[in-house]
C-alpha cells in the first residue's frame, strides 16, 4: 500500500465512511508497518482531543501537530505510543514524513466532516396542501409524485454511498437505476430500499397502517424496530403493515386486540396498470370491498374537507366503486347510488348518515 492509499483509508476511517473491506485493508497494513501504526495513533489522539468541539480550526490542529513532532526530543509522547521500545533517532528521522502524512489525513478528515454537514443543510421539504397533488424530479432523475397532505424531504443533490429521502404521506416513485447507490425511502414505520423500480408508498402519520405496493422491479422493506426483519417484494405485490395500537386506539377502530403486524398479498390480475393503490396519480379514488371510513379518508385529502359519520356502523360498510374527476357534490351523489345515505355539507365539513 502506498502513502496516498494509506492517507485515503485513514481519512475515511476517521470520518466514519470507510467500508468493512477498507477497514480490514487498513488494519492489515497497520499490522505490517510500525511506522504507520504510530501515525494512526497520533492522529486518532488529536482527533479525540477535539471530539464534540464546535468550530474546529484545522490550522491550529496542524500547528499543534508540527509542534508535537518538532519537540519529539523533549516529549516522550510519540515514544510511549508504541507498545515496543523505539529508538528515538528513528522517530526523529521519520518526523517529516509523519508530519506530512498526518497533516493530509487530518485535513481530509475535517473536509469529510464539513462536507457531510453541508449535505444535511442542503435538504429541502415539500409540503403538499390538501386537495392538491405535486410532482418533483430529484437530482438523479428519479420522479416522485406526492399525494395530498404529504410531506417529503430530499437533498438538493445525492452524494456518498446511498440516496436517502423521507416521506410522511403518500408517494409514487419511479427510481432511476444506480446499482452503486441504492435508494432509500424512510417513513415512521418502514424503510424501503431499492436500486431502480416503480412503487407506491402510503405512510400517513395519522393512518393506522402503512402500505407499500410494487409495480416494477424489486424492493426490500425493513420494519421500524425490527431491523432483522427484511421483507422482499416482487412485482404486483402489496405489503400492509399495521401500526402498533394502544388499547384505546384499537377500540376506536373496532379492534379489541391488535391486528397482525404485516401481510403480503398479490394484486388482482386485471390487465390494467391502475389499481386502487395507485389510482390517485390519475386523480381517481378506486375502492373494492373497502370500508367506507377508508374511502372517506381518501376523499378528505382529495377534496380538502372533513367528513363526520353520524352512524358509526356506516363507517365499516364495505363499498366498491370509482370516483374520478367529479366535484364533491357529484361524488357524494355517486356514493348515494352505491349505498343509501344522507349527506349534509356545512362549510368544509360533510356529515354522513344512513337514509
Amino acid at each position: 500500500m502506498g502513502k496516498s492509499r494509506f492517507t485515503e483509508l485513514m481519512a475515511k476511517s476517521l470520518a466514519g465512511s470507510a467500508s468493512e473491506d477498507e477497514l480490514k485493508e487498513l488494519e492489515r497494513f497497520l499490522e505490517q508497518s510500525t511506522r504507520y501504526k504510530k501515525m494512526q495513533q497520533v492522529t486518532n489522539a488529536i482527533v479525540q482531543d477535539d471530539n464534540g468541539a464546535e468550530n474546529i480550526n484545522i490550522e491550529s490542529q496542524i500547528e499543534e501537530l508540527w509542534g508535537r513532532i518538532n519537540n519529539a526530543e523533549q516529549n516522550e509522547e510519540l515514544v510511549q505510543i508504541s507498545e515496543a521500545p523505539v529508538r528515538h533517532i528513528n522517530i526523529m528521522k521519520c518526523a517529516g514524513a509523519v508530519a506530512a502524512m498526518l497533516v493530509i489525513a487530518i485535513s481530509v478528515f475535517f473536509f469529510y466532516n464539513r462536507k457531510q454537514e453541508s449535505i444535511k443543510i442542503a435538504y429541502q421539504t415539500i409540503n403538499v396542501p390538501l386537495g392538491k397533488v405535486m410532482q418533483v424530479t430529484l437530482s438523479d432523475g428519479t420522479k416522485v409524485k406526492l399525494n395530498a397532505g404529504s410531506h417529503f424531504s430530499y437533498p438538493a443533490s445525492f452524494s456518498g454511498a446511498k440516496r436517502e429521502v423521507k416521506l410522511d404521506g403518500e408517494g409514487f416513485f419511479e427510481v432511476t437505476k444506480n446499482a452503486d447507490m441504492p435508494f432509500f425511502v424512510h417513513t415512521n414505520g418502514i424503510t424501503v430500499r431499492v436500486l431502480g423500480t416503480v412503487f407506491n408508498v402510503k405512510a400517513y402519520g395519522a393512518d393506522a397502517k402503512i402500505e407499500t405496493t410494487l409495480l416494477e422491479g424489486k424492493i426490500q422493506v425493513e420494519l421500524a424496530g425490527d431491523s432483522e426483519k427484511k421483507i422482499i417484494l416482487t412485482p404486483h405485490e402489496k405489503l400492509t403493515v399495521n401500526k402498533t395500537l394502544t388499547a384505546k386506539q384499537a377500540k376506536a377502530i373496532g379492534n379489541e386486540v391488535s391486528p397482525i403486524k404485516y401481510e403480503v398479498a398479490a394484486l388482482p390480475e386485471t390487465g390494467e396498470s391502475v389499481y386502487p393503490e395507485n389510482a390517485w396519480i390519475e386523480n381517481k379514488i378506486m375502492f373494492a370491498n373497502t370500508s367506507f371510513d377508508e374511502v372517506a379518508l381518501a376523499m378528505e385529502r382529495k377534496y380538502n374537507v372533513h367528513i363526520i359519520f353520524k352512524d358509526e356502523a356506516l363507517k365499516k360498510e364495505q363499498i366498491s366503486g370509482v370516483l374520478e374527476n367529479e366535484s364533491l357534490p357529484k361524488a357524494l351523489g355517486l356514493l348515494k347510488q352505491i349505498t343509501p345515505l344522507q349527506a349534509k355539507m356545512v362549510n368544509d365539513t360533510v356529515y354522513l348518515g344512513r337514509k
